[in-house]
């Protein structure tokens, strides 16, 4: 007998998942991390790569500007 599956974008709510990757500055190594909002570690890794140029300029003006800081990408989740 088959079951009728419920709907998951119910079921299924947002939570943060940091991602750490290091960047050279000023010839010192410097470890950097974003924060992605996404339902499944698979979407934020998806949203990690496809957003990755804007990341790392982010990442490059805060290295710049000594903030110590996270940088914080919250993607808009798709019904």
């Amino acid at each position: 007998m088959r079951q009728e599956q419920r709907p998951i974008a119910a079921a299924l709510s947002a939570v943060e998942f940091k991602f750490r990757f290091q960047m050279r500055d000023a010839g010192a190594q410097r470890a950097c991390s974003v924060i992605i909002q996404a339902v499944t570690v698979h979407d934020a890794a998806a949203i990690f790569r496809t957003n990755w140029l804007t990341i790392e300029e982010l990442a490059r003006r805060s290295l710049a500007a000594s903030d110590q800081g996270d940088i914080r990408l919250e993607a808009a989740l798709a019904d």
